[in-house]
């Protein structure tokens, strides 16, 4: 019989079969599945991942952010002074102009004159000729004139008128009221009853002559209160006085007014 061989390096145990299956590390595949007993071995070890060096991702840090924020900063062009000086003082001027518009308009709007007064006509009746206790009876008629564009005058009802001469009060009446339209004249009549006290001597003279005319100077007084409208603004009651100096060629009939001044 043929002797077999004994194992190299003495290794009775040595398996040539196993030999045979020993593969080189340069044979092994890329994707060669682990054996179920060394997967479940790293299931519970230390897992070691090794990256390729062309695939590691450095973060850079904060420091090279604000580098390239003061490097862009550096490279923008700045502002000049005129410039910033242009950005805040256009928007200034544009809402001091708004401003100023609406103000103009509220005052125009706002804005609102006191009537102007003038005599039209002078009329005595009841002249005391035979009787000296009779008490004589002015109708003055007043033209009231609004100067305003846009103001309504509404005149009150506790107006008083009075007739003096040489400021004596001979005569005293009311004033009427009535609502009076922008840029519009009215016409009214004012009547006052003579006062219990004798008439001057001048006044009475000039109410019997007949053959000649007797000038005379009277003054009328009112005082009344009157309110501003505006469309649907109204404004408070304000009282105002009103005197007017005026000569006459005599107290009779067909009373001429010579002349006249009223101030409010």
């Amino acid at each position: 019989m043929e002797e077999r061989s004994s194992p190299p390096n003495g290794d009775e145990n040595h398996d040539p079969l196993r030999d045979q299956q020993t593969i080189s590390p340069t044979q092994v595949p890329d994707h060669q599945p682990l054996p179920e007993t060394a997967h479940q071995a790293f299931r519970s070890g230390t897992y070691v991942v090794q990256v390729p060096k062309d695939q590691i991702y450095r973060v850079p840090p904060p420091e090279h952010a604000l580098l390239a924020e003061r490097h862009l900063n550096f490279n923008r062009p700045k502002r000049s002074c005129c410039c910033r000086f242009l950005c805040v003082f256009i928007p200034i001027v544009v809402i001091l102009l708004i401003l100023g518009l609406i103000g103009g308009i509220t005052f125009i709007l706002l804005k609102h004159e006191d009537p102007e007064f003038s005599i039209e006509h002078v009329l005595v009746k009841n002249v005391p000729i035979r009787h000296k206790q009779q008490r004589p009876e002015y109708d003055v008629t007043v033209k009231a004139e609004n100067p305003n564009k846009y103001t309504r005058i509404l005149y009150g009802q506790d107006g008083d008128a009075s007739l003096s001469f040489k400021q004596k009060e001979i005569a005293v009446g009311k004033y009427p009221n009535f609502d009076q339209a922008p840029k519009n004249s009215t016409a009214f009549k004012i009547v006052l009853h003579g006062s219990n006290v004798a008439l001057p001597r001048e006044v009475e003279r000039s109410m019997n002559s007949t053959a000649s005319k007797v000038h005379v100077s009277l003054a009328l007084g009112i005082n009344l209160p009157v309110r501003a409208n505006i469309w649907v603004f109204k404004f408070g009651s304000k009282e105002i006085s009103v005197a007017c100096n005026l000569t006459l060629d005599r107290l009779a009939k067909n009373t001429r007014v010579l002349s006249q001044e009223c101030r409010t």
